[in-house]
């Protein structure tokens, strides 16, 4: 199904299980978005909940030990490597230094993950039937194949990937999250019928690219040059027959980003984005990917934000 054969509604993945009571803006945010989408605030929209991810899938991106560790809850969920933990800091390259989320109950955390990574999974095959879908899912593109890091757990974004070769020759990802999404290259860089495109404002888990035709990576430092860049990698992946947008809104000033990206700014990109979905037309998905309140944003300002990437997909 390509973009332009859409009909409505929407229909973007979420269950409460993605939520888990309080903690990292990773695992809350998502119910304020989805409580947003029921009142009517962007219309068209129906919220559809996931099935879990499976262990044999996982298998397809994660190593079996790693797997086993977090099912039977020996590791930290997201858990950020030893040297990498600190105050957000664009030239060191550094995230967060708060706990990831290892107090809230373990069963609750797992089951969470399960189903942000099931609805990347069930998000790419609706926008392989629709054109285009979506999921409330955070924490992912840290992910490697054996490791958690930076609050990312499971990388759907690579589960969505090969879920989606199963019915197209190639897939793009872009990611516009504010951090690098070095798992994800960690895990496909090297499958020659993906390509990543990755536009970050910070450093944190960058990756080298091996393969120029397929591999895009810019650290922009200037607001001024931000969309110039997303266009750019937007152009290194036309070609591709579907994509996967990790449309992360920590790039906005007040939401863990840099200085000098506004919501105009944010908007723009959001609608530059599924324009290119249209004018390519290629089926596109979305997840959350990050966003948080250590700039000064309230959490239900974090999820207006995140509202935005709705809208555009609505449009």
């Amino acid at each position: 199904m390509s973009f332009s054969k859409f009909k409505y509604p929407l229909r973007v993945f979420y269950s409460d299980d993605y939520a888990v009571g309080e903690g990292l803006e990773t695992v809350t945010k998502s119910k304020l978005l989805a409580e947003m989408i029921k009142e009517g605030r962007v219309p068209r929209v129906e919220l559809v909940a996931p099935k879990l991810a499976t262990e044999e899938e996982l298998m397809l991106i994660h190593s079996p030990d790693y797997i086993q560790r977090v099912l039977n809850g020996e590791t930290q969920l997201g858990e950020c490597p030893r040297g990498q933990v600190g105050k957000v800091t664009r030239g060191q390259g550094e995230m967060s230094g708060r706990d990831a989320v290892a107090p809230l109950p373990i069963n609750k955390l797992v089951r969470s993950v399960l189903a942000t990574t099931g609805g990347m999974r069930d998000a790419t095959k609706e926008a392989l039937r629709n054109g285009r879908s979506g999921s409330f899912s955070s924490g992912l593109h840290h992910a490697r194949t054996d490791a958690g890091m930076g609050f990312c757990t499971f990388n759907g974004l690579a589960l969505a990937a090969l879920e989606a070769l199963k019915k197209v020759k190639s897939v793009g990802i872009l990611d516009l999250d504010a951090h690098c999404g070095g798992g994800t290259a960690d895990i496909l860089k090297s499958d020659k019928r993906v390509r990543l495109a990755d536009v970050s404002v910070c450093s944190y888990d960058s990756w080298t690219p091996t393969a120029k035709s397929r591999h895009f990576i810019e650290v922009v430092a200037k607001p001024k040059s931000y969309l110039a860049t997303v266009e750019v990698a937007l152009k290194s992946l036309e070609g591709v027959e579907f994509l996967i947008y990790n449309a992360g809104m920590d790039t906005h000033e007040r939401a863990g980003g840099l200085k000098g990206i506004t919501l105009e700014i944010i908007q723009e990109r959001e609608m530059r984005v599924v324009e290119w979905a249209r004018a390519q037309n290629v089926p596109i998905v979305f997840a959350l990917a990050g966003g948080y309140t250590w700039s000064g944003l309230t959490l239900k300002e974090v999820a207006e934000l995140h509202l935005e990437t709705v809208r555009a997909f609505v449009s």
